[in-house]
């Protein structure tokens, strides 16, 4: 994704600045990822709107991330540990889970 640029236009039509992150996607972006990022840029971008994220909030939120890639080695993954604090690991398998029951009923 190429880097975008923001003007008064964007925060007067925030919907219409989600679609263009969405449509900046290259077009070499395999069909599954170009789903899969779509629906992350949305439910994103949505989560912003919702809590009114702030810069400092949205900071604390990067070094997180910063600080679990810094903590991994090859040995200890802490993204993964942060995916499991919020119960994304958990809710993945379940769903895994789920479609195998489906499949085999």
């Amino acid at each position: 994704m190429g880097s975008i640029n923001i003007d008064s236009k964007d925060a007067a039509a925030p919907n219409a600045f989600t679609e263009n992150v969405i449509n900046s996607m290259g077009p070499k972006t395999s069909p599954r990822l170009r789903t899969v990022m779509t629906a992350l840029i949305r439910h994103v971008h949505d989560f912003a709107r919702e809590v009114d994220l702030t810069v400092e909030e949205w900071m604390a939120g990067v070094e997180l991330m910063n600080w679990a890639g810094q903590m991994s080695t090859d040995r200890r993954n802490e993204g993964q540990l942060v995916c499991d604090v919020i119960g994304l690991e958990s809710y993945v398998t379940l769903l895994e889970t789920k479609k195998k029951i489906e499949t085999l009923s």
